[in-house]
């Protein structure tokens, strides 16, 4: 039994903390049941420092696109490569295995993107198997053909960035706020991959908005940047009364943001995939010219579909006369669902017996989806986390130039609160951030040995000696952590520890560390103290609140921390928010709609959660945020507003004010039940102004 009697096939998702046992109970179901399964997909994410082994294991269900079975390739269609199209959106690859002395013929869709929500999404790159494929090649069982970033080199899973921490005071991190880099920001950038539809009815006028007097564009093509103020397309009302106007050339490329129905995605996305279908009806309602590009990508979708065909028929037709039937290869039921899904969408584009329908409603002229992408920094507002559920806010941005530094030059990444460990109860925090100074301040010693030993670029110079004096130093401080690290490093030729050694200059220093190791944390960072392996713990210098550096009076270890981004981001206006208004004035629900008819939204939110309070509080006094909370959550005071709009001798006042002396603090809900079981206990609290304390 190991020290911390913790049986790893009982703690699930839990395995990703290696301090599970240092980590209050609270805080490690919100960071396995909360945070780890809604963090955010980085753009370049790193693989964590302080491994457990579970990255691996994670790594097996990652969302590439693999193949399923041990194929052999007989079509691979690219979704509009022969137009031109750099970047495709899809890769269909049409492939035949055996199975029980019975053939069968699959698919495969090779995208380029993924997205499961509505706005986040992630990149999905071709690899070389995949690029290199022709007719008749072979693919095994589990080939990666389009992987994410988060697949590491080895297979495991990477979804945060390992950052510099200073623990120490600042007025910008009490409870849970955090001083964050520009470098830091720079690194955690994440994608945002959006679908809007639009229907082109005979009632409506689409908007010339990317295009000019001779080419009529009614959104970006594939590869085009989106408006700077994120407007995708626009509908105009069709009203026979003002065609002659509304049809004119200036008149159709200007937008009308009163009455034209608009589409707005992120600023300056990325178009990556439009497919637009055409509804089959006999009367042309427009011009060719204005339907221009609406039909070119109706058709581009037609023919992959009849490209998919006659793919597919040429594969029966060769079993026929390899075997005098087709009938000794099955459809797989993936590829029999698509293939029907192809015949009836490429033959009713040219018959006009039957109609198109979406939903079972039919598609009057064009139904069009556009799928865009777009980078996204964080800022302030945006949410972050480590493995411990030490959840904070973005306070504030710092140059990289204003941040602490250490005197062998680590420059903090973030800046949080050292009391919240105490609080919160999650020594962990504490303990992977001395782990991962441990790797980092040791990866830098054999790194500045070698380069005044030699030079900078050291690698081509190592002798065997120089390998011997790695393995020595290497084993001692494996030794301290973990014993199944010494028997790693022990199995190893020469040549191997020089190959490790190298892994370790070119990338990380990476800690063994799961949640049962045989070694007790505190016995670990005791045994690390007081040897030369002792990450640095002195003064750090920074820019204060007035421009100068100063050093801190206390010594203070810049660690290392796993940190993960959360979904609740601030990038749009839904904390401050304008609501949809009907003619009195009063807020309405928002339709779909209206849901992306503006750049913000329609929709207010319904509580101040923790993002919504620190913005507000950052311009306006407590009492303000006093009287939010109180309104909303009192029902006293909440009667005194709407009594207050129901006496206003207009549609709507903001104007009122609450008689405290009347109304005091003190009565919402939560502090009612509070308040409660104080009483039970025979208790009694009463709200004191802050002010006349004494």
């Amino acid at each position: 039994m190991s020290k911390t009697e913790i049986k790893l096939e009982f703690i699930g998702l839990a395995g990703v903390n290696s301090f599970v046992g240092n980590t209050s109970s609270s805080r490690l179901v919100m960071d396995v049941a909360s945070h780890f399964p809604a963090h955010l997909p980085l753009l370049n994410p790193d693989e964590k420092l302080i491994k457990t082994g579970i990255e691996y294991e994670l790594g097996k269900y990652i969302n590439d696109v693999k193949a399923d079975h041990d194929y052999v390739v007989k079509a691979i269609v690219p979704r509009y490569r022969e137009y031109g199209v750099e970047q495709v959106p899809t890769y269909t690859i049409l492939a035949e295995y055996e199975e029980n002395d019975q053939f069968y013929l699959d698919c495969l869709d090779v995208d380029t993107y993924k997205t499961s929500h509505t706005f986040f999404g992630y990149d999905l790159t071709p690899t070389d198997d995949l690029l290199n494929l022709t007719y008749n090649s072979t693919l095994t069982r589990g080939t990666i053909l389009s992987k994410t970033d988060s697949y590491g080199n080895e297979g495991a899973y990477k979804y945060g960035v390992n950052v510099n921490v200073a623990f120490m005071s600042h007025p910008s991190v009490a409870e849970d706020g955090f001083v964050v880099s520009e470098s830091f920001i720079e690194r955690t950038k994440f994608r945002s991959i959006t679908k809007r539809v639009i229907n082109i009815t005979k009632d409506t006028i689409p908007i010339n908005l990317y295009g000019d007097k001779e080419n009529f564009a009614f959104i970006p093509n594939i590869g085009d940047r989106v408006r700077e103020d994120g407007l995708l397309c626009a509908l105009r009302e069709r009203n026979d009364w003002f065609t002659i106007s509304d049809l004119d050339n200036n008149n159709i490329s200007e937008v009308d943001v009163t009455f034209d129905n608009l589409t707005y995605v992120s600023p300056n996305s990325k178009v990556i995939d439009v497919q637009i279908v055409r509804g089959n009806y006999n009367k042309q309602e427009f011009t060719p010219k204005l339907t221009k590009q609406l039909d070119t990508y109706a058709e581009m979708l037609v023919n992959y579909y009849r490209n998919i065909i006659q793919k597919y028929e040429q594969i029966l037709a060769e079993k026929k006369t390899m075997y005098g039937t087709s009938d000794v290869l099955r459809l797989t039921p993936r590829l029999h669902r698509f293939i029907t899904d192809c015949y009836i969408k490429a033959n009713i584009a040219v018959s006009g017996k039957n109609k198109l329908c979406f939903r079972k409603l039919l598609i009057d002229q064009y139904r069009v989806e556009v799928t865009t992408s777009s980078e996204i920094s964080l800022n302030l507002g945006y949410k972050l986390t480590d493995l411990h559920a030490a959840k904070g806010v973005i306070c504030r941005i710092l140059p990289d130039k204003d941040m602490p530094v250490d005197k062998h030059g680590n420059r903090a990444d973030i800046i949080t609160d050292s009391t919240s460990i105490i609080s919160r109860m999650n020594l962990g925090r504490a303990y992977e951030s001395y782990l991962g100074a441990v790797s980092r301040d040791n990866r830098n010693n054999l790194i500045n040995y070698f380069a005044h030993k030699y030079n900078a670029n050291f690698l081509g110079s190592i002798t065997g000696k120089d390998v011997e004096y790695i393995y020595k130093y290497l084993r001692g401080l494996y030794s301290l952590i973990n014993p199944d690290m010494v028997e790693y490093i022990d199995t190893l030729t020469q040549e191997q520890i020089f190959k490790h050694f190298k892994e370790i200059v070119e990338d990380n220093l990476y800690i063994y560390y799961p949640p049962d190791n045989e070694y007790n944390i505190t016995d670990v960072i005791d045994n690390i103290e007081h040897s030369v392996y002792k990450p640095l713990n002195d003064k750090v210098s920074y820019r204060d609140e007035l421009g100068n550096i100063v050093e801190t009076n206390e010594d203070i270890r810049i660690g290392q921390l796993y940190i993960m981004v959360l979904e609740k981001i601030a990038n749009t206006y839904s904390a401050v928010s304008s609501s949809k208004v009907n003619n009195f004035g009063f807020p309405v629900k928002g339709t779909n709609f209206d849901k992306h008819k503006y750049p913000h939204s329609l929709t207010p939110t319904k509580t101040l959660g923790e993002t919504e309070t620190r913005i507000l509080t950052s311009f306006m006094p407590p009492e303000g945020i006093a009287d939010l909370f109180d309104i909303t959550l009192n029902p006293i005071a909440h009667k005194f507003l709407i009594k207050s709009i129901l006496e206003s001798n207009i549609a709507f006042n903001t104007s009122f004010n609450i008689d405290r002396e009347v109304v005091p603090y003190g009565n919402t809900k939560s502090l009612s039940i509070l308040q409660h079981i104080f009483t039970a206990s025979g208790f009694e609290y009463i709200y004191t102004p802050e002010d006349s304390q004494s």
